[in-house]
């Protein structure tokens, strides 16, 4: 009996002493909180190393997972500007910050499975040889090219600087065989130049390399000596590029001693005012700068600067919202990480970051509760988030016709811009094409509709006919490139873009830059627009 109460007694015990320690655990901070050392840390991603490699179901070897870990702790900040670079990526980077690649110089897109040249560039080896917008690539050192991607084509073009390749191309059911070099390619910054109506110089930036601040000058020197006496600065959809390419091109603008940006961050040398050094070169000269969802980072640095200092007007949609600097650290394995290191302001302080990562994305703050400014000469501007235009334009969502017609052609993008390029070789040869201005006439949608439906494109003709509008527009454009090339298409674009329509109406009758201000103020007041998350593009250079 006694050795029962005892056996009992001791099973009480061990049970109440179990259900304390448990209850003192549950009370205890989780390991995953305590702050690690750097031998801690060391042995836990060890630890986490060794099991993936022994119990994941596939297996992966060991410089993966470390390659995994690096692109994973730089994610893990959460700062969509901040990534790991391997050794090819961080060379496209250079690439594009220097606007300079080798290779043969052409622009190609994919059509009917074939990759075919939309412009050889101005000066490259494929256009001392000859080769054509609308060529086809059929066969690259006696390789067929059918079925392969841009990407490969990109790869496959490029090469060491001298180096030989064969290509050879179809061009109205002729194969014609080329032996090119590969040398250097420049990408001009500046995309579109022209003088549109009322003596307005217009031109299009499409990126900050190392060379723009040197196109802009000969650019706007060019327009100034053909008659310009207004300018149309067209930063739409510039993902921006290098920092200092930025602040070189606001100096050209500003004049002597004026802040053109400032950077704010906490490493030595972060910290920093960005000052104007030269003369200003046009003074005289009334300016609309255009931007849009899609005008970010040293584009944005330009808008701000201009505005903030009442050199220029800004008209458009808000722009993205890049207000930080990175700086790109090389690794020991020829890759880098880019890594956010600074926020930068406008002249009058104004930060324009917006949050774009997924968790911050409802801290954008609305118009009643974004901070406001003051220009030296007393004008108001609007901080918080993007550069915001002085005047809205353009639409920020597509009208419901053209939405519908997107949506009905959906995924298939490619066969429609297949059958587009077909009916615009045949239309451009018509008699009535004869400017790029040409009026888009119903026959000539009608042409496009038939190509449709013999490419089985199943679209709504209700739908089709109701995007007349946005229909005329692309019709119109890419005629135009096939019979004037790239300068007309860009004549074409300018001239048919509302935005631009706006700025010309806006410089009517304007002979300086205190003329516009006061046209400015006399302007109705709108509503801020709405910001739209937007990103960059590439190209598809050669």
């Amino acid at each position: 009996m006694n050795r029962r109460w005892i056996t009992s007694l001791l099973l009480i015990g061990c049970t109440f002493a179990a259900g304390a320690w448990l209850v003192q655990r549950a009370m205890r901070p989780p390991v995953r909180n305590a702050r690690l050392t750097a031998a801690d840390g060391a042995r836990l991603f060890e630890s986490v190393m060794k099991r993936v490699q022994k119990n994941w179901v596939d297996s992966i070897s060991t410089d993966e997972i470390y390659r995994k870990a690096a692109i994973g702790v730089v994610a893990e900040l959460g700062d969509p500007s901040s990534s790991y670079l391997p050794p090819e990526r961080l060379k496209r980077l250079r690439e594009v910050t220097s606007g300079s690649y080798r290779g043969v110089g052409i622009s190609v897109d994919l059509r009917e499975g074939w990759i075919v040249v939309i412009q050889p560039r101005l000066g490259s080896p494929a256009e001392h040889a000859g080769i054509r917008a609308g060529d086809r690539l059929v066969e690259l050192n006696g390789q067929s090219m059918q079925g392969w991607t841009v990407e490969e084509a990109r790869d496959a073009l490029r090469g060491p600087l001298g180096s030989q390749l064969t290509l050879t191309v179809q061009r109205g059911g002729v194969k014609i065989p080329f032996a090119l070099e590969r040398s250097d390619i420049h990408v001009s910054s500046v995309q579109r130049a022209q003088l549109l109506p009322q003596n307005v110089g217009y031109f299009s930036l499409s990126t900050f390399s190392d060379s723009t601040a040197i196109e802009v000058a000969s650019i706007v020197d060019s327009l100034v000596k053909a008659g310009a006496r207004a300018l149309v600065f067209d930063l739409r959809g510039n993902p921006g590029g290098l920092l200092s390419q930025g602040v070189a091109v606001a100096d050209m603008f500003l004049g002597v001693g004026k802040k053109i940006a400032s950077t704010r961050g906490r490493t030595p040398g972060t910290t920093t005012d960005f000052m104007s050094k030269d003369l200003e070169r046009w003074p005289t000269l009334p300016i609309i700068v255009l931007v849009n969802s899609g005008t970010a980072s040293a584009a944005e640095i330009v808008a701000g600067a201009l505005q903030d200092h009442d050199r220029a007007l800004v008209i458009g949609r808000s722009s993205y919202g890049k207000g930080s600097a990175q700086q790109v650290i090389a690794l020991d394995n020829g890759g880098a990480i880019r890594i956010t290191n600074a926020f930068w302001y406008t002249p009058v302080g104004r930060t324009i970051s917006r949050p774009h990562h997924a968790a911050n994305a409802d801290s954008t703050l609305t118009d009643s509760q974004r901070p406001r400014y003051k220009t030296a000469l007393g004008r108001t501007v609007i901080g918080g988030g993007g550069i915001v235009p002085d005047i809205v334009a353009g639409d920020s969502v597509p009208p419901p016709a053209e939405r519908a017609w997107v949506t009905a052609v959906g995924s298939r993008v490619r066969p429609f811009r297949e059958a587009l390029t077909a009916v615009a070789i045949q239309i451009a040869r018509q008699p009535e094409v004869n400017s790029p201005e040409f009026a888009v006439t119903p026959a000539m949608r009608e042409q496009l509709w038939r190509k449709m439906q013999a490419a089985k494109l199943d679209v709504s003709r209700d739908v089709y006919d109701r995007a007349h509008e946005a229909l005329d527009r692309v019709i119109g454009l890419e005629v135009a490139r096939q019979k004037f090339g790239v300068l007309g298409a860009a004549k074409r674009s300018a001239t048919g873009d509302p935005v631009v329509a706006k700025a010309l109406e806006l410089l009517r009758g304007i002979a300086d830059p205190e003329a516009l201000r006061k046209r400015l103020a006399q302007q109705p007041v709108k509503p801020t627009p709405k910001p739209v998350a937007s990103g960059p593009s590439g190209s598809n250079q050669q």
